[in-house]
């Protein structure tokens, strides 16, 4: 190259063709796909799972397919629809590198993380799909009261023992650990505060499985009268019940909890939970924080006045 013509390339002015120049090929090539991880309640992936075998689709296609619906129709999600359940479970979904990057922009727009963004999106997406199929979150979405009593009963209190003395202590334990895992409620208020007659039933199941101390498996033999009319009875409210009466898993019991415990890691998870829950509630002022924690399950107590002035005089000496 002449030396004129050097100079004539130096001196020109280059700043149109900049914009016309194509991108430089990255140093190292993107794959194809990316994986993502989203964290989500156990209750929000089996509800999922339900939605995704009534449409016959595989879930992670049909989660894929709730982001990317929101990338394309610009979907604000409400962060205070959020679930509030512990986040134990994870969801891996793999994207294509241009969906993750719409999704990187909506949320960077959004001012939030594109993690949350993701599951929030699936979460109001399949809010809409349980609506339209006519199922049951509630039903769909929480453990089942039996899971939680055997995992329960495997756990320990502050003091080391896992056997629960009385139906009512039973029953209160049941439902602190649910207000702490669901944003709906199987209790209801009753006499003693409350309850759920799932819970009596849950009991007769580990009993007649042979799970609890005392008990022996069920036989072949149809129940008694007197056994069909006992459950009834207990089915009927929370009655009055013996002082000694009392929970606890036996040996078969235990090893039931522990093949529940290992079956997933969403389970292992849930024990650790529930021990957790129990370590902080199982004490003798249980009722009193029911109570007072939430009152309007206190409102048809039979005892609410008896327990309010325990706990007066408490404070009182």
């Amino acid at each position: 190259m002449s030396h004129d013509r050097w100079d004539s390339l130096l001196e020109r002015d280059w700043s149109a063709e900049w914009e016309r120049l194509p991108e430089a090929p990255e140093l190292v090539p993107r794959p194809m796909t990316a994986q993502i991880t989203l964290r989500l309640p156990v209750a929000l992936l089996v509800r999922i799972k339900r939605v995704a075998a009534a449409r016959s689709l595989a879930y992670h296609a049909m989660a894929r397919s709730w982001i990317v619906d929101g990338i394309r129709q610009s979907i604000v999600p409400s962060a205070s629809a959020a679930s509030e359940e512990p986040q134990t479970e994870q969801l891996n979904l793999k994207l294509d590198n241009e969906i993750l990057d719409a999704l990187k922009a909506s949320a960077d727009q959004l001012r939030r993380p594109y993690h949350s963004v993701a599951r929030e999106w699936i979460e109001a997406a399949i809010a809409r799909e349980e609506e339209a199929l006519g199922l049951d979150p509630v039903k769909a979405g929480q453990p089942a009261i039996k899971d939680l009593m055997v995992l329960l009963l495997h756990a320990n209190n502050e003091q080391g023992q896992n056997a629960i003395r009385g139906i009512t202590r039973l029953q209160k334990l049941l439902f602190v650990i649910e207000q702490n895992l669901a944003s709906q409620s199987r209790f209801y208020a009753f006499n003693y505060g409350p309850f759920n007659e799932e819970v009596n039933d849950a009991a007769n199941a580990l009993r007649l499985a042979g799970f609890l101390r005392g008990a022996s498996s069920a036989s072949a033999e149809p129940p008694t009268f007197e056994a069909m009319m006992a459950t009834v009875f207990q089915r009927s409210g929370p009655h009055e019940e013996p002082a000694t009466e009392e929970f606890a898993l036996n040996e078969e019991g235990h090893r039931a909890a522990e093949g529940l415990r290992q079956s997933s890691r969403a389970y292992d998870q849930l024990y650790a939970y529930i021990q957790r829950l129990r370590s902080e509630w199982d004490k003798p002022n249980l009722l009193r924080r029911v109570y007072k924690t939430w009152p309007k399950y206190a409102e048809r107590s039979l005892i609410r006045d008896q327990v309010e002035g325990r706990d007066k005089r408490r404070r009182s000496s």
